[in-house]
């Protein structure tokens, strides 16, 4: 027994690692794929789960010695979460009960994750990089090619991976063991704000009723420009210098973009069932990332943010053209994710608490403005009828044959991250103090 302990205790970086990845962005594609025609099930899981994901870790203050609770929170939401959705195909509810629960997960677990992987300056050797690369490879091709025929199969797998999960969380060397928790009772507000206006969003999109989404959008407005306010006049993050925030921002307009802007632009235009080639291209992005920086580097006379920024940019310009769209996300995802751990080395010694759950306050800023631009763009664009056009393009698995709509709104939205990118990348190269 102590002969195990001990090998889990030694493979623990490597489990949470494995984990990580599946927990925090895999349900969005389990939960796309539960849509289906002439059924109970609507996108609410998929918005049940999104919600949750980008809105719990409000309720915390986020200091280091509270990652232990979280930690457990997260998983045992998750546990619990992907258990009751093996039953969902009996009883949809379970599904939004799932999905709620999957998010919680989402939050809490990979940020505590990869605060783990920092304190244990842990760097995978080659076999763990295969293991690691096999594991979630595997679960695609369950999730992809077997839920299909055996809709609870996901869940299950997904169950499996949380067990993972929980082992090596459990048997980390590096975790925390405090039981304080500090509740952020003051976000509650903002919580539950973001929440209604997800839904109101998300309802629209599913019964084709816009005044559901136009709601939806202003009480988002709402929410979102105070958070920014708030966000901006904050003396938590007084040491956090503009131009680190921006950096930080820039991370949650390309996520958002990749994921949720994705998921309606390989609907409409390339069908639903082609969404598993995002998760194809975030496995493959963060494989050769560092490679490929490296070797930029040396034909480049740029520092690493430039290259990012610019890299960032030149995926953005190629999502325009719908031959090349996989390959822009593909850039973007490669230089977002380089350009946000790179900050996050930077500002690592200059704020007092978990640098994670700093980022993940602006990664939730600039993903909810993506949200703001890509709904209101699609309502502006589309009239009214826009959200139930895109529901019966994803159960119907078709494709829309006129793509003007669609592209003038995503035109606006690279735009404004481009805008944003360059802005910051100016503000970078400005003033050191700034």
């Amino acid at each position: 027994m102590k002969d195990i302990n001990n090998l889990l205790q030694q493979k623990s970086n490597l489990l949470l690692k494995i984990s990580s990845l599946p927990l925090n962005l895999f349900p969005y594609l389990v939960f796309s794929l539960i849509i289906k025609q002439n059924t109970a099930i609507s996108v609410l899981p998929f918005a049940l789960f999104y919600a949750f994901r980008r809105t719990t870790l409000f309720l915390f203050k986020g200091g280091e010695n509270e990652d232990n609770v979280i930690g457990w929170v997260g998983l045992l939401a998750a546990l619990l979460g992907y258990f009751l959705g093996i039953f969902g195909i009996f009883l949809p509810a379970l599904y939004r009960i799932s999905a709620s629960l999957a998010g919680i997960g989402a939050a809490c677990f990979p940020s505590v994750q990869k605060q783990i992987a920092i304190q244990s300056d842990y760097h995978p050797s080659k076999n763990d990089l295969f293991a690691y690369f096999g594991a979630i490879l595997i679960l695609l091709a369950i999730v992809v090619f077997v839920e299909p025929h055996l809709p609870t199969i996901s869940f299950i797998a997904m169950l499996i991976y949380t067990l993972i999960a929980i082992l090596g969380f459990k048997y980390s060397p590096f975790r925390a063991h405090s039981r304080k928790i500090v509740l952020q009772w003051k976000n509650v507000w903002l919580t539950l704000g973001l929440l209604l206006a997800i839904l109101l969003i998300r309802e629209g999109w599913n019964s084709g009723k816009d005044i559901f989404s136009i709601f939806g959008i202003i009480v988002s407005a709402v929410v979102i420009i105070n958070y920014l306010i708030k966000l901006a006049l904050s003396q938590k993050h007084g040491k956090l210098s503009r131009k680190m925030q921006y950096r930080l921002t820039i991370a949650g307009l390309c996520q958002d973009f990749t994921t949720i802007f994705s998921a309606v632009y390989i609907s409409v235009l390339f069908g639903a069932k082609n969404y598993y080639w995002l998760f194809v291209i975030i496995l493959i992005a963060s494989f050769i990332k560092r490679p490929l920086l490296k070797t930029l580097r040396e034909y480049l006379p740029f520092d690493d943010f430039t290259i990012q920024s610019w890299g960032i940019v030149l995926g953005l310009v190629i999502t325009l053209f719908r031959p090349t769209y996989f390959a822009g996300i593909f850039l973007i995802r490669i230089f977002y994710s380089l350009q946000n751990t790179d900050t996050l080395d930077l500002i690592r010694d200059h704020v007092d608490t978990n640098i994670y759950m700093i980022n993940y306050r602006f990664r939730t800023a600039g993903g909810f403005l993506t949200q703001l631009i890509l709904w209101g763009g699609l309502l502006l664009f589309n009239g009214p009828h826009i959200f139930e056009q895109i529901f019966n393009y994803h159960i119907n698995k078709s494709v829309m044959n006129s793509s003007q709509p669609l592209f003038l709104t995503q035109l606006i939205l690279v735009l404004f991250i481009i805008s944003f990118t360059i802005y910051t990348l100016k503000l970078n190269k400005g003033n050191k103090n700034e």
